[in-house]
């Protein structure tokens, strides 16, 4: 039997926690298609909690809460317990043992989680912006940025910010091409933001060629000549000196080494 299933999620903060956890249950049912789950974030007061117990209770629904509210903790289980609704609290009951163990109570603050992790959305912030501003994507992302990366193709512009992405840092990155005009933003970003990523010609047309292996060719290109790199390089190194920008050079150097430097920079303005 392949009985529909009718999940309410419901939270007074955006009841991420629940939510996991009940598709992490689920996910240990694989044949089971039928079911409808409903997440009801940032219930908060008595008249929204009874709206939607009511719509539970028509549904015949499983009640899933993360609320700390107390007096919201009572209204579910007085209703649940005279409708015979099928509920589970997930904080309540480790809430309690918490407080009989040690003698605290708890400060029933809705979103302390997240509150307490400003730093993961931060974080996450960050990387949506690295993704949004990659290779140049949009110009406006240079005068949000917190770092610019600038280079000619595989000097790890976007390994690179990703990593400091993930320190919550935004980053944005442009490719340095000859011949292709230079975003006007560039010139608007204050210079000790903006840093230019160099190495020799030849570590240069090692990395491309060893990419373009990767990829199944295996000629010599523009993209891996050594002389046509030179000219690339040549053009680069015209523009960090024309916009002021910190010159690091990432040959032989690691993600993290490089990712380091500029963190370096950056902390002293």
């Amino acid at each position: 039997m392949n009985q529909s299933l009718k999940i309410y999620v419901v939270s007074d903060s955006i009841g991420e926690t629940a939510e996991r956890v009940v598709f992490a249950t689920l996910r240990q049912f694989p044949n089971l298609n039928a079911r409808d789950i409903k997440k009801f974030p940032f219930i908060n007061n008595e008249e929204d909690l009874k709206e939607l117990l009511e719509d539970a209770l028509v549904e015949k629904a499983i009640l899933i809460t993360t609320l700390v509210d107390e007096k919201l903790n009572r209204l579910v289980r007085q209703f649940v317990k005279a409708n015979d609704l099928e509920h589970i609290d997930y904080l309540s009951p480790l809430m309690n043992i918490i407080s009989d163990k040690t003698g605290e109570t708890p400060i029933s603050e809705s979103g302390a989680l997240h509150r307490l992790d400003e730093d993961y959305f931060n974080r996450m912030s960050a990387i949506e912006f690295a993704v949004k501003y990659d290779d140049g994507k949009s110009p406006k992302g240079f005068l949000k940025s917190d770092i610019v990366l600038l280079g000619i193709s595989r000097t790890s512009k976007t390994p690179l910010s990703m990593y400091l992405a993930n320190k919550s840092y935004k980053v944005s990155n442009l490719p340095l091409i000859p011949k292709v005009q230079l975003a006007p933003e560039i010139m608007e970003v204050p210079s000790e933001k903006i840093f230019g990523l160099i190495a020799s010609p030849k570590y240069i047309m090692q990395v491309r060629s060893e990419r373009m292996r990767m990829i199944g060719l295996n000629e010599t290109t523009s993209y891996n000549n050594i002389e046509h790199i030179k000219d690339e390089l040549s053009y680069a190194e015209e523009i960090f000196d024309e916009i002021g920008a910190n010159v690091i050079n990432v040959e032989n150097r690691s993600i993290e080494e490089t990712a380091q430097l500029i963190e370096d920079r950056i902390n002293k303005l």
